[in-house]
């Protein structure tokens, strides 16, 4: 059973804010998850939110670069939106009226997994069944005081995490009262949100398990777009989120073997999607 462990760190270049479903007041809270921590006073084990980056924050954008990528690299159109929620969302898990109306069989798997690599890195579901990943993705570990006893080469971190946390805004302009013809001023709205600071650096790692040479490379490819677009989080379109990709492992691995394949596929491929396309309508 072969088991490829890549591990590196995140380091924010920009503000981050990756949301949470909990509101403070008006003021939305970034991601944490109950920890033991080791308290930097006391010296003594307690638990405390500690802010964190889900692994399937990082997997979900992973997916939808790789995704795109593979069609890009294609020149392939798509067309159906249950093939589209396959690809891009992890599909949708759907109770079938007749046992042998669109459920997947074995050789349909495999079919799946060689002609669509970053499936069987990734996953989804489609029909009545679910197609497992070989990809693990960990969780953003925050580098600090509290967690460094988990964490080998940080002994010497003297910071807590509540340095590394801080509250940004944002404003909202009600314009509809410019085409209501209403003559009441208009009126802007102020939004807070919690985010961790330039500098946060997180620990992290990814798994591959019982992967070829194709799905390996394809991982490799993944993680080359993210490079090109090294993003985590919300608002990226204003400038939060960016962080600096640090895994060495990864740096001398090519994708070649994963790009040659689309190529050198590429008409059976596109044959394969398009009878996907046909038969989940």
């Amino acid at each position: 059973m072969l088991t490829e462990v890549y591990k590196g760190n995140l380091t924010a270049l920009s503000p981050i804010h990756h949301g949470d479903s909990s509101d403070y007041g008006t003021t939305k809270l970034i991601l944490s998850l109950p920890t033991v921590i080791v308290n930097p006073v006391t010296n003594e084990k307690e638990v405390d939110n500690i802010p964190t980056i889900h692994g399937n924050a990082i997997r979900g954008y992973l997916r939808r670069l790789i995704m795109d990528d593979y069609l890009t690299q294609l020149d392939y159109d798509l067309n159906s939106k249950k093939i589209y929620h396959f690809l891009f969302t992890g599909g949708l898990l759907e109770a079938l009226d007749n046992k042998d109306k669109g459920a997947i069989n074995l050789s349909l798997k495999k079919e799946l997994r060689e002609m669509i690599p970053p499936i069987s890195l990734l996953g989804s579901a489609i029909g009545n069944q679910m197609i497992q990943g070989k990809l693990k993705v960990g969780m953003g570990n925050i580098v600090c005081s509290e967690t460094k006893h988990y964490i080998s080469d940080y002994d010497d971190i003297d910071f807590s995490a509540y340095n590394l946390k801080s509250i940004d805004f944002g404003t909202r302009l009600d314009d509809l009262k410019e085409y209501s013809g209403d003559e009441e001023q208009n009126h802007q709205m102020k939004y807070e949100f919690e985010t961790l600071i330039r500098g946060t650096k997180f620990t992290h790692e990814f798994v591959l398990e019982n992967c070829n040479s194709i799905e390996q490379a394809c991982f490799v490819r993944m993680f080359r777009l993210w490079q090109e677009r090294p993003y985590i989080g919300a608002k990226s379109a204003t400038g939060y989120g960016k962080v600096e990709l640090d895994y060495p492992s990864i740096n001398g691995l090519s994708d070649d073997v994963y790009l040659d394949y689309l190529h050198d596929n590429q008409s059976s491929i596109i044959e394969f999607l398009d009878g996907l396309v046909k038969i989940w309508k």
